[in-house]
């Protein structure tokens, strides 16, 4: 089965090239797809720049509004035929090769349908916030056809990864869990300053928290 990467990104200009150099190294990986949602740094030529000297297909796409991670990932799954896709944050510091490897080939060779990437010891509040709730995890390979029929999955926002889990857990299918060692990203306080930061933040636990009560009623019915 054929895997493409797909980076949703806004405002990742300074970060983004760090998980490109590793993807166009990591063989699992066919072509590369970057989805700019309206950022207002430069993120999206930064992508295309390197897409033009890249040793494999790069394509951005832009978003023409700003819509959220969820609609960025929809764009990506929806520009590619490959049979897997892997999902990656813009901004990882300490991504490896093997790490890309290690989250692809189980999906690829059939032996799961969604492999999710949880950070240890890179970072201290992006690992403790893995250990105590690891589905909120960005990096994930899934099988394109399950993420697209993920319901309502475009307008999840950073609800997201939560809304994938609930799918994937009410399905039943085959998955695992790759440690991603002494990787990590930026808090969004290291972003924006603590205040503009800290209320991405609290906005992004609001966009989550539908999905968090879906989750919990599902288990209580059982």
């Amino acid at each position: 089965m054929r895997c493409t990467a797909v980076i949703p990104a806004y405002n990742e200009s300074t970060r983004i090239l760090g998980v490109l150099n590793i993807l166009v190294q990591a063989g699992n990986v066919s072509e590369i797809i970057v989805v700019n949602d309206a950022s207002s740094d430069d993120t999206a030529n930064v992508a295309r720049q390197f897409a033009k000297t890249a040793p494999k297909q790069v394509r951005v796409f832009d978003m023409p509004a700003n819509a959220g991670k969820g609609a960025a990932m929809h764009r990506g799954a929806s520009e590619t035929d490959g049979e897997v896709v892997l999902f990656l944050d813009a901004d990882l510091v300490g991504l490896s090769v093997e790490m890309v490897q290690n989250m692809t080939a189980g999906v690829i060779a059939g032996e799961a349908d969604m492999t999710l990437g949880v950070f240890r010891g890179g970072q201290f509040w992006t690992t403790l916030a893995q250990i105590l709730v690891p589905n909120i995890s960005g990096q994930r390979c899934i099988l394109r056809s399950l993420f697209l029929d993920v319901p309502n999955v475009a307008n999840a926002r950073y609800g997201v990864e939560l809304a994938i889990t609930n799918h994937v857990l009410a399905t039943g299918v085959p998955c695992s869990t790759v440690i991603l060692r002494d990787v990590s990203h930026p808090t969004k306080e290291l972003k924006l300053g603590i205040i503009r930061g800290t209320i991405a933040r609290m906005n992004m636990y609001i966009q989550m928290v539908p999905y968090m009560i879906k989750r919990v009623s599902s288990r209580r019915k059982r």
